[in-house]
């Protein structure tokens, strides 16, 4: 009986041991289904690395590209300046500014092929150094620039006040006051001064240019006045600092300033600058209130009708605008006055200029100016010294643009439009004339420098 039953118990039946393999080859199956995945995810993580870093090295490859398209730009920004530099020297050449089309001068170089035959009648493929090869690049007045909105070409600074001058001899800070004061006089401005600014600190007109003035200089007496003391309470702030009392870097330093809030920099902002001269040159002025305050400053008889109704003034202002608009361009302080004085026998006989028809004395006497009545006269007589204390005529001394370069992406779907956007690269530059660059390369060339460069 024991026997038989050892017998038993050594020799499995066949449904054991096929019931013992089944087991095992549903093991070895979950095994192997297991190794599977982990291989597939290994193979599916090395893939999404290698297509991550693929993208990433074409992202900074057109990033490079794009960046030295738009040094290219800017390299062929200044040789346009000094072209400009030379043709103000030239009276024949009638104040023409190349500057203003630098953009269809750069199209020979940083188009397309496409473009640069368009532009110019020659394939780029058979003349060297003409169009880039990949990628566009370009100049335009303002950052954020698109084609066909008709910003391209250069800017100037010169028609806009420096308040770096403040740190400058008595008679150039006093005549910076004077402007200050002129653009901040209008009526129109009372609620902002009636209000307490950002920070609830209350001042005036001229509390307010104080202040400006006193952030900047390098004293410490309150509008330069021996015996007083600057007191505007930035030590009491909540994250406290002083005046600077030295040259601003931006405009966007002016913010720091007490009473330079939000509202007064919109307001106001556009019409200051930190680049050139003291002077503003009237041949470059497009702000119609910076306008209104210098025909106020310098204006012969201070109690000339048009002083005492600030809506004339400010229609006179923006008819001198709308004349630079039209082509009019004011070589003197002389042609500026004569201008001023009759701007619509000016502009009659600017207009008869361009006809072939008809006298100068009919032209002048029908032209009607925009925003006066029919048969309305405007003007005002101005006083040649006042106004060559705080303005001047002629060539620009500073130009302001931004040189761009643009990289289109390769990866496209199934309408051949592009999956990404464009990389573009943008240079804000600065440019002098009066600066003299110590670390020239050549020794010959020292007249004018890049005063600012930023790369965004």
């Amino acid at each position: 009986m024991k026997q038989h039953l050892f017998h038993r118990r050594s020799k499995p039946s066949r449904a054991t041991i096929r019931a013992a393999h089944a087991g095992e080859r549903g093991i070895a199956l979950v095994a192997t289904m297991i190794a599977l995945a982990i291989a597939s995810m290994i193979a599916t993580q090395f893939a999404t690395s290698t297509t991550t870093d693929t993208i990433a090295a074409a992202n900074y490859r057109d990033g490079m590209r794009a960046h030295f398209l738009a040094r290219s730009a800017l390299n062929l920004s200044e040789l346009v300046i000094r072209v400009q530099q030379r043709l103000d020297n030239f009276k024949a050449a009638g104040g023409v500014q190349i500057t203003e089309f630098a953009d269809q001068v750069l199209l020979a170089f940083c188009g397309s092929k496409r473009e640069v035959q368009a532009a110019t009648g020659l394939d780029a493929s058979d003349a060297k150094g003409l169009g880039a090869d990949i990628g566009t690049c370009g100049v335009t007045r303002n950052l954020g620039f698109e084609p066909g909105t008709g910003q391209a070409g250069m800017d100037t600074d010169d028609g806009k006040i420096n308040l770096n001058c403040a740190n400058g001899t008595d008679a150039t800070a006093a005549t910076l006051k004077s402007k200050l004061d002129a653009l901040l006089f209008f009526p129109a401005y009372d609620p902002v001064f009636e209000d307490a600014d950002a920070e609830g600190w209350r001042r005036n007109r001229e509390t307010q240019v104080a202040a400006i003035l006193d952030y900047i200089d390098n004293n410490s007496l309150r509008l330069r006045d021996r015996g007083t003391t600057e007191d505007y309470g930035y030590e009491s702030l909540r994250d406290d600092y002083r005046a600077k009392q030295t040259y601003i870097d931006t405009v966007s330093e002016l913010k720091l300033i007490r009473g330079v809030d939000d509202r007064f920099f919109s307001l106001f902002g556009h019409a200051f600058t930190v680049y050139g001269g003291c002077k503003t040159n009237i041949s470059t002025v497009n702000d119609t209130q910076l306008l209104a305050s210098m025909l106020m400053l310098s204006a012969k008889n201070q109690n000339d009708p048009m002083l005492l109704n600030p809506t004339k003034l400010w229609t006179l202002a923006t008819i001198v605008v709308k004349a630079r608009q039209f082509g009019m361009t004011f070589s003197s302080l002389d042609d500026f006055i004569d201008f001023v004085r009759d701007p619509t026998a000016a502009m009659g006989s600017f207009a008869n200029k361009g006809s072939s028809s008809g006298s100068g004395a009919s032209s002048s006497s029908t032209f009607q100016l925009p925003g006066l009545a029919p048969g309305e006269k405007i003007g005002m007589e101005l006083d040649k010294t006042k106004l060559g204390q705080i303005a001047s005529a002629g060539a620009r001394r500073t130009y302001r643009l931004y040189a761009w370069g643009e990289i289109q992406r390769a990866q496209v779907d199934s309408n051949c439009k592009p999956l990404f956007p464009s990389i573009r690269r943008t240079i804000a530059g600065v440019w002098d004339t009066k600066v003299v660059n110590q670390n020239a390369r050549r020794p010959e060339v020292r007249s004018g420098s890049w005063v600012f460069l930023k790369e965004d």
